[in-house]
Parts: structure tokens; C-alpha cells; sequence
């Protein structure tokens, strides 16, 4: 029964002591971290698309990372990525989905994807963001290409 005390001291010790370094290591210096954004357009009525989600996935395993939201201008940004490689999906209800994969580095940690051009589910045809016709304004912004079949079905 005597060295029940001195157990009690050493394990209240023992709690103490990682207690305390728990808190530190919780708030040490993250590693590097990076940014990615852009803006979100409607392909057929060449304008902003705002208050939609942009989603950041790992590329090795579409785990979620995080989420941004785009404002009244169309523009998002994602902060607070660690470096790496990420598919940067955007999927709004009435517009094809579209996914880009990108990758963080410690030498291009901020990457402005620019003007991503939504091409709207009930347009029959694929739309390819015309960059020269944004700056203009005066121009259709999308040049419309036919959709063809990656794969064709023979009966």
C-alpha cells in the first residue's frame, strides 16, 4: 500500500505533462500552404455565375479537401490548400460539370485558373472559352464546336 501514493504522483505527472505539450503541437507552424482561383461564366449568356460552390478533391483519391464559394462577380479563391495535387470540380446545377486538375508547388503555390466558361446542360453544343472575345466584350464569348461521340455503338 506505499507505493500507491507514488504511482497516483507519477501518473498525475505523466497527464500533466502531455497535456501540456498537446496544445503545442496542435498550433505549431503549418507547412506551406497555397491558393487556388478564378472565375465562374455562363457560356451562353456571358455572364457571372455567383453563389456556387467550387470543390477542391485530392487528385490521388478524390477525398475532399476543401470548398469554396463564388461571389455576386463569379470570382472564387480557395485558401489554405498544403501543396500538392488537386481536382478543382465545379458542378452547378444546369451546366455540364467540369473538373481541371492542378498542382501546388512550393515554387507556384498561387494558381489563378482565370475564366472558367460553364457550358449549360441544354446547349447542344460544346462551348471553348475564346479568350481574346472576353477582353473585347464585343464578341460572343463562346466558340461553339459540335459534339462528337468518343465512342461509337454499332447494333
Amino acid at each position: 500500500m506505499k507505493t500507491f501514493p507514488a504511482f497516483r504522483t507519477l501518473l498525475a505527472s505523466a497527464v500533466l505533462l502531455t497535456a501540456a505539450t498537446l496544445p503545442a503541437a496542435a498550433t505549431g507552424p503549418a507547412g506551406p500552404s497555397g491558393t487556388v482561383s478564378g472565375r465562374l461564366f455562363d457560356g451562353q449568356t456571358q455572364e457571372p455565375i455567383p453563389h456556387s460552390y467550387v470543390v477542391v478533391l485530392r487528385a490521388a483519391d478524390g477525398r475532399f479537401v476543401k470548398s469554396g464559394q463564388t461571389d455576386a462577380q463569379g470570382r472564387f479563391r480557395v485558401t489554405g490548400l498544403p501543396l500538392g495535387s488537386y481536382t478543382v470540380r465545379t458542378t452547378i446545377l444546369g451546366y455540364h460539370g467540369l473538373g481541371t486538375v492542378v498542382a501546388l508547388r512550393p515554387t507556384r503555390s498561387q494558381l489563378a485558373l482565370g475564366t472558367v466558361v460553364m457550358v449549360p446542360v441544354d446547349m447542344p453544343l460544346a462551348a471553348r472559352a475564346n479568350k481574346h472575345a472576353w477582353a473585347r466584350r464585343n464578341a460572343p464569348v463562346a466558340e461553339l464546336a459540335p459534339v462528337r461521340p468518343l465512342v461509337r455503338v454499332r447494333s
